[in-house]
C-alpha cells in the first residue's frame, strides 16, 4: 500500500493533546457503544492487517489506522489498535526488514523474545494513531490465583493501559483479552471495560488509576470476590457485598446473584488443597442448595464436615443475542468457603440428577408449567399435590429420592393423574424429613424410555411422626450394601398412566354404523352464483371455534350442523400425517382407498376432502385451475400446466363455498429445526373476493364473484399470503403487482386501529443483488406505521427491476414465540431515476419510523405522532409524555457520518414531560433513534420505542451542545420527593444574552442548598460565580458565569432535619453564556452555616484596590446572638435593626497585609464561638 509522502510520524506527535488527569469516567462503556457488531469492518480490518508484514513502524501505522475509511474517530483507533494486538501471532515477524537498537520497530520485534510487554506495545500505537495513553501497573486475579489468597506474590503482578477518549480514561487489557481470544464475550470485556469492573481482577498500586471514586487497598482487593469477564458476559450483578471467603461458625449461609436475562448456573465445590468432590463418602455438591426465581439465583449453603472449600459457580445464557449460541457453561465467580464447626442438623440434600431445584426453562421446552414456582416446598401434611399445566400432550414420569431410603418403595408414594391439559402429582411421605421429587416427560410419539429431566422440588416434611415405628422405618431403608438400582422403564410403566390418544375413551364404532354416500346429481344441486357478501358463519376467533369443534366430537350426537361438519373434516385432514394414514381392508374404489392414496401422492387434498364429504353428508366439488404458490412471483403470466392446482367447493345452507386444505397445510420449522405443519383457517370457507387473490379456477363461474376477473388482471394482482387476510390488512394506493416509477413511489396498506401490528420489508434486484456501492436496497426506503395505515417510500438509486417483500406481525404480549411472516409482494420497476442520485435513509436500527410496539406497552404518548419531521430554523422539539419517571437515551445518525453527532440532541424533563431537543448539524436528512427502560420493571436493556427522520431543509449554522450522560439534566428523583418546586427556570437549557441569571426554588420546608459549576468543554470548576440565598420558603441562586460559552450547573439539597452528611442532587442545568455583560467578580466563599437560611442585601462582592473606603452590610442570619466583619483581624459588630437584619459600614484597606474578609456570627451563649458563614476574596 502507498503511503502518503506527507504523512510524518513527527507531526502526530506534536500536534498530541495535553493528557486530563486521572480521574472516574463521566460515561460508561454501554453509552460508547450497545453493539460490538458496529466494530465489525473495524475488526475484519485489523485482523487482516495483523496477518501482513510491513516494511516500517510508519508504514505499519499508516495501513492500521490511517488508511481506513472506517477509522476516524477515537474509539475507532483505540478498537483497531486493541483488535490488532489481540489477533497477533506473537511468534511471527512484524516487519520484513531488522532494524536497529533503540527503535520503535525493535521494540516491537522484542515481543516475540518477552522483552517488551503487551501494555509497552499498545501504548507505543496509541502514541502515533494520536491517543493519550498510560501503562498501569499492580496486582491482577490471574489464573491461578485462589479466593483470598494474598496478592504479595510476584507472580500476580501485572500491567495493563488505560486510554483517554473524550475526556474519560478507560482501561484496555490487550494481554488478557489475546488470552480469551476464543471466547469472544471474555476478550470483549478487556476492551474500554467500566473500572468499577475491573476492579475486582485488577488493581493498581497507585489509587488514582483504579478510575474509581472510593480507592481501595491491597488487603480490600483480595477480600473481593474473584470474578471471571463471563459473570459480566451474563450481565449478572451481586445482590449483596459478598466477599471472597464464605464462613459460617454454625448454621447455613444464603447469597444472591442478579439476573437479567435466562441464564442456566452449574457450580462445583471441592476441598480446597486436593481437589476433591468427596468428603467422608459425601459428595459436596449436595450442600448447596440452588434456584432461580423472580431475577435472582439463590444460593444455600450447608455445613459440610469442618475444614477449607473451594466454591466454583459457573453460568450460561439460554437465550443470546449473537448469531452462535452460547452452549458451554464457563466460570463466573469463585468462593473460598471455610467451616470453622459442622451443624448437625445440616444433612446434605437427597441426590437429585440436577443441581437447580425449581422449574425453569427446561419445564418450558417441555411445555410444562407447574403451579409451584419455588424449588422448596415445606408442609406439615403427610401428603403434598403439585398441578402441572400443559400447552400439549406430555407424559410424565416422577422419581422420589431419599439419601439412604429404597428408591423402590418409595415410588409407591407417588400417584399421578394425567391428561392432555393438566397433570396432578401427589406425594404422601412415610415419615417427616427431606424428599427429592424429580419430574421427566416425554412427547406421545417418541419411545417411552425416553425421558427428559423437566425439574425436581426439594419437599421438607415437618410433621409430627406420632406413628413412627422400627417396622415402618426398616422397610423403606436400603439394606446395608445395597443401591437403587431397579431400571428406568419398570419405573416408568409402573407409574404413568397412558395417554388416551381418543377422549373418554372412543374406540370403534358401532356394528349397526354404515357410510352413506350422498346423492351428488349435478341437476339437483344450486348453479355457482358469486357471492355478495360473507355468511353468517364467519368466525373471527379459529381457536374458539375449534374449541366448539372437540368439545362436539367429545359427546355424542345425532346430527350436526353442516358448517360444523365440514370444519371436522376440514381441521382432521390437514392436520393428519398423511405417512402414517393406513386401513386393515382396503377395497378398489373404496374411501380407504383413496384416503390410502395420499401417502404416494395418488390422492390429491382435493380428492380426499371431496370424499370424506361424499361420505358425511355433504354436497362437495374438486375444482381445477391455477394457484399463487410459494414460488410464484409478481406479474409472472401462467402458462400451460405452469401452478396447476385442485381445491374444493362445499354447499353450505344451499350456498357454495370455497375450501382448500394443500395450502391450509402451512409448514413451519421447530426450534429443533424440524419440519412441522400448522392449519391456516383462512382457507376454510374463504370469501370468493379474498380468495381470487391467490386461486384462479379454470371455469370462471367458480370465482363465485359479480364482476369476473380475467386472467391477465389475477396474474398483475399483488401476491397477498394467507397472513394479509388474517392480519385484516387491505390494500389502499396499489391494486396492481406491478409499480412503476420515475423518481420515488408511495405504497399505502390499511390495516384494523385498534390493534397493534410490526411492520418490515426487504428489497432485491432481480438479477439477486441486494446493495448499491456498498449499501443495502433496504436503506433506500422507509415505512411508517400509524393510525391504521402503513407507508413505504421507496426512492431507489439506479433504474431496474426490484422485488419489494412486505412482512407484518401482530404485537401480542402473551404470545412468545410471534414471528413476522409474508403478508404480500410487489415488483417496483424503476425506469428512471432523478439528476440527483438518491441518498440512503440514515442507518438506524429499524426499518419503521415513528413510534414502536415498545412505545404503546409503556404507555407513552407524544406530540409528533408523524415519522418525519421537519426542522424549524434547524432546531426540532420532539415531547414525550410517561405514567411514570423512566430512562431515556438517544442517538442522531447521517448517512454518509460514521459516528453519531454527539451533543446535537439534548434530553431533559420539564414538568414530568420528557423534551428531545434536536439541532442539525447542517444541511440534510437525519435518523433520531429514542430508548426508553423503566426502572422498576424492565432490569434489560433499553428498548426502542420511537425513530424519526429529522428533515433539514435549510442552510443553518447550529451550536453544537457539550454531550453529557443521558437523563443527566433536569430534575432528580430527590427534588419530587423533597416537594422542591422550580419556580423561575423549569427548563433545564438556559440561554442568556448577558452573564447574570437568578434561578428561583420554592421549598415546602427548610432546604440547605449547595451547588457546583463547571465548563462544559475543559470541566474547569467555576462554582465561586454561584452565590445561594435563602429564604423561608425559597431558595434563590445567583449565578454570574464568568466568560462566553456552555455551563453545567449541579443544585444539591437537602432539609435542615435530615442530619446525614449525604446531600443528593436535585436539578441539572446547561447555561450558555451568549455574552459577558457584566464585570466578573467571585461571589464570597460561602460555608455550611450561611445555606442554613442566610440572606445577603449588601455587599455581594468586594472590589480589590479599596483603600480605607466603607463598605455597607445588610444580611440576615437566623438564630445568630452576634454577627460581625472580621479585616485583618479587626473585628466590627454589626447592629440588629427592627426588621431583624444585621447592619453596618466596615472600613476597608487593601494595603494592609490582610486580603480577605469575614462574616462571622455567633449562635450560643459563649459569645467566644463563633462560625464564619462567608470569606470574601479581595
Amino acid at each position: 500500500m502507498k503511503i502518503p509522502t506527507d504523512f510524518d510520524l513527527a507531526d502526530i506527535i506534536t500536534d498530541q493533546k495535553v493528557a486530563p488527569p486521572p480521574r472516574k469516567p463521566r460515561l460508561q462503556k454501554h453509552d460508547i457503544f450497545m453493539d460490538i457488531k458496529k466494530f465489525k469492518a473495524i475488526d475484519d480490518h485489523a485482523i487482516k492487517v495483523a496477518q501482513q508484514r510491513h516494511r516500517s513502524f510508519r508504514g505499519l501505522i499508516w495501513h492500521l489506522v490511517y488508511s481506513s475509511k472506517h477509522v476516524k474517530t477515537h474509539v475507532e483507533k483505540v478498537r483497531v489498535l486493541f483488535k490488532w494486538i489481540v489477533h497477533r501471532d506473537p511468534g511471527t515477524k512484524v516487519f520484513d526488514t531488522n532494524s536497529g537498537n533503540n527503535t520503535v520497530e525493535n521494540i516491537i520485534e522484542q515481543f516475540k523474545n518477552g522483552k517488551s510487554t503487551h501494555a509497552q506495545i499498545f501504548q507505543i500505537l496509541c502514541l502515533y494513531a494520536g491517543l493519550n495513553c498510560k501503562i498501569i501497573c499492580g496486582k491482577a486475579k490471574g489464573k491461578d490465583y485462589k479466593p483470598a489468597d494474598s496478592c504479595n506474590d510476584d507472580k500476580y503482578q501485572h500491567c495493563w493501559n488505560a486510554v483517554c477518549i473524550d475526556g474519560n480514561w478507560f482501561p484496555v487489557d490487550t494481554k488478557w483479552a489475546a488470552k480469551r481470544k476464543t471466547h469472544p464475550g471474555s476478550e470483549e470485556f478487556y476492551f474500554l471495560t467500566d473500572p468499577e469492573k475491573l476492579l475486582l481482577s485488577h488493581w493498581s498500586s497507585d489509587p488514582v488509576w483504579q478510575l474509581v471514586d472510593r480507592a481501595i487497598s491491597l488487603q480490600e482487593f483480595e477480600n473481593l470476590p474473584f470474578v471471571k469477564p463471563h459473570f459480566y458476559v451474563c450481565e449478572l450483578n451481586f445482590m449483596a457485598n459478598v466477599k471472597s471467603t464464605i464462613q459460617t461458625k454454625r448454621g447455613q449461609v444464603k447469597w444472591d446473584l442478579g439476573i437479567t436475562q435466562p441464564t442456566k448456573f452449574y457450580f462445583r465445590m471441592t476441598t480446597f488443597d486436593s481437589g476433591s468432590e468427596l468428603v467422608d463418602g459425601q459428595s459436596l455438591k449436595n450442600f448447596v442448595y440452588h434456584e432461580v426465581h423472580n431475577g435472582r439465583a439463590n444460593f444455600i449453603l450447608r455445613s459440610p464436615p469442618q475444614g477449607m472449600y473451594l466454591l466454583k459457580l459457573y453460568a450460561k445464557q439460554l437465550k443470546t443475542d449473537r448469531k452462535e449460541e452460547i452452549t458451554k457453561f464457563q466460570e463466573v465467580v469463585s468462593y473460598r468457603v471455610q467451616i470453622d464447626r459442622t451443624c448437625i442438623e445440616d444433612d446434605p440434600l437427597p441426590c437429585c440428577w440436577d443441581r437447580t431445584w425449581g422449574p425453569g426453562t427446561r419445564s418450558e421446552r417441555m411445555c410444562l408449567y407447574p403451579v409451584q414456582k419455588k424449588g422448596t416446598i415445606t408442609t406439615t401434611e403427610k401428603s403434598i399435590c403439585i398441578e402441572i399445566n400443559k400447552t400439549r400432550p406430555v407424559n410424565i414420569f416422577c422419581r422420589c429420592i431419599r439419601n439412604s431410603w429404597n428408591e423402590r418403595e418409595l415410588q409407591k408414594c407417588i400417584k399421578i393423574k394425567d391428561n392432555d391439559t393438566k397433570a396432578y402429582v401427589a406425594l404422601t411421605m412415610p415419615m417427616s424429613g427431606e424428599y427429592g421429587l424429580e419430574f421427566y416427560g416425554s412427547f406421545p410419539n417418541q419411545p417411552e424410555t425416553v425421558y427428559t429431566h423437566v425439574c425436581q422440588y426439594l419437599v421438607v416434611c415437618t410433621r409430627r411422626d406420632d406413628d413412627q415405628n422400627e417396622e415402618l422405618l426398616q422397610q423403606y431403608l436400603l439394606s446395608p450394601g445395597s443401591k437403587n438400582v431397579e431400571s428406568f422403564e419398570k419405573m416408568t410403566a409402573k407409574n404413568v398412566q397412558p395417554i388416551n390418544s381418543m377422549p373418554n375413551g372412543i374406540g370403534s364404532p358401532p356394528s349397526s354404523f354404515q357410510l352413506s354416500v350422498v346423492n351428488m346429481n349435478d341437476a339437483d344441486l344450486p348453479d355457482p352464483v358469486p357471492m355478495n357478501h360473507p355468511t353468517n358463519h364467519k368466525f373471527e376467533n379459529n381457536n374458539t371455534w375449534d374449541k366448539h369443534v372437540k368439545k362436539i366430537c367429545e359427546g355424542k350426537y345425532s346430527t350436526f350442523h353442516e358448517t360444523t361438519k365440514a370444519r371436522i373434516l376440514f381441521s382432521w385432514l390437514a392436520s393428519v400425517n398423511r405417512q402414517e394414514l393406513s386401513f386393515e381392508d382396503v377395497e378398489p374404489g373404496s374411501p380407504e382407498e383413496v384416503l390410502s392414496g395420499m401417502s404416494n401422492g395418488r390422492t390429491t387434498y382435493a380428492m380426499a376432502f371431496h370424499t370424506l364429504c361424499l361420505h358425511s353428508g355433504l354436497h362437495c366439488k374438486v375444482i381445477t385451475g391455477v394457484a399463487k404458490g410459494s414460488d410464484y412471483k409478481p406479474g409472472q403470466p401462467l402458462g400451460p400446466g405452469s401452478n396447476h392446482h385442485t381445491w374444493n367447493v362445499v354447499l353450505i345452507d344451499g350456498i357454495w363455498r370455497l375450501v382448500d386444505v394443500r395450502f391450509a397445510r402451512r409448514p413451519t420449522q421447530t426450534s429443533s429445526g424440524e419440519l412441522s405443519y400448522e392449519v391456516d383457517t383462512h382457507f376454510f370457507l374463504t370469501h370468493p373476493v379474498l380468495f381470487i387473490y391467490t386461486h384462479y379456477p379454470d371455469d370462471v363461474r367458480w370465482q363465485l364473484l359479480e364482476q369476473q376477473v380475467s386472467e391477465e388482471e389475477f396474474c398483475n394482482m399483488p401476491i397477498m399470503t394467507p397472513h394479509f387476510f388474517l392480519l385484516g390488512i387491505d390494500l389502499l394506493s396499489h391494486k396492481l403487482a406491478n409499480i412503476y416509477s420515475a423518481d420515488q413511489v408511495y405504497i399505502a396498506l390499511k390495516y384494523p386501529n385498534k390493534r397493534t401490528y410490526s411492520f418490515t420489508f426487504s428489497i432485491q434486484n432481480v438479477d439477486g443483488s441486494e446493495e448499491y456501492e456498498g449499501v443495502k436496497f433496504n436503506r433506500y426506503a422507509m415505512l411508517e406505521a400509524a393510525d391504521g395505515m402503513v407507508t413505504f417510500r421507496v426512492r431507489l438509486p439506479k433504474s431496474g427491476t426490484y422485488n419489494l417483500i412486505v412482512y407484518a406481525k401482530e404485537d401480542i404480549s402473551d404470545k412468545k414465540e410471534n414471528m413476522f411472516a409474508e403478508i404480500c409482494e410487489y415488483k417496483v420497476i424503476q425506469e428512471t431515476v432523478s439528476s440527483t442520485v438518491h441518498k440512503p435513509y440514515p442507518p438506524c436500527a429499524y426499518q419503521s419510523w415513528g413510534v414502536g410496539a415498545a412505545f404503546h406497552k409503556f404507555g407513552l404518548t407524544t406530540n409528533q405522532n408523524s415519522g418525519i419531521v421537519e426542522t424549524l430554523n434547524g432546531e426540532v422539539k420532539i415531547e414525550i409524555t410517561s405514567p411514570k419517571a423512566m430512562q431515556f437515551r438517544s442517538r442522531l445518525l447521517h448517512h454518509e457520518q460514521n459516528g453519531e453527532f454527539e451533543g446535537y440532541v439534548t434530553y431533559k424533563t420539564v414538568d414530568g414531560e420528557n423534551v428531545f431537543n434536536v439541532t442539525a448539524p447542517f444541511k440534510g436528512e437525519f435518523g433520531l433513534e429514542i430508548y426508553a427502560k423503566d426502572p422498576d420493571t424492565d432490569t434489560k436493556k433499553m428498548r426502542h420505542v420511537a425513530q424519526y427522520l429529522i428533515c433539514c431543509n435549510e442552510d443553518v449554522k447550529t451550536l453544537q451542545l457539550p454531550k453529557l450522560p443521558s437523563g443527566f439534566l433536569g430534575p432528580q428523583p430527590m427534588l419530587v420527593k423533597y416537594e422542591i418546586v422550580a419556580a423561575s427556570h423549569p427548563d433545564p437549557v438556559i440561554h442568556t444574552d448577558g452573564n447574570r441569571i437568578e434561578i428561583v426554588f420554592k421549598t415546602s420546608e427548610a432546604m440547605r442548598f449547595t451547588a457546583s459549576m463547571s465548563e462544559a468543554e475543559t470541566s474547569n470548576d467555576c462554582s465561586d460565580y454561584v452565590f445561594i440565598q435563602s429564604g423561608d420558603s425559597e431558595v434563590k441562586l445567583l449565578v454570574e458565569p464568568p466568560r462566553k460559552g456552555f455551563f453545567v450547573l449541579c443544585v444539591h439539597g437537602n432539609p435542615f432535619t435530615d442530619s446525614s452528611h449525604q446531600i443528593p442532587g436535585l436539578y441539572n442545568y446547561l447555561l450558555y453564556c451568549k455574552a459577558v455583560t457584566k464585570e466578573v467578580v467571585p461571589f464570597p466563599k460561602q460555608f455550611g452555616y450561611w445555606k442554613e437560611g442566610c440572606y445577603m442585601w449588601k455587599p455581594m462582592s468586594i472590589k480589590s484596590g479599596l483603600s480605607g473606603e466603607f463598605v455597607p452590610f445588610a444580611v440576615r442570619v437566623p438564630n445568630a446572638k452576634t454577627v460581625a466583619v472580621v479585616v485583618n483581624k479587626d473585628w466590627t459588630p454589626l447592629v440588629l435593626n427592627e426588621s431583624g437584619i444585621w447592619e453596618g459600614s466596615i472600613q476597608i484597606n487593601c494595603t494592609e497585609p490582610s486580603n480577605k474578609v469575614v462574616l462571622v456570627a455567633s449562635y450560643g451563649d459563649d459569645q467566644l464561638r463563633f462560625a464564619t458563614l462567608l470569606e470574601y476574596v479581595l
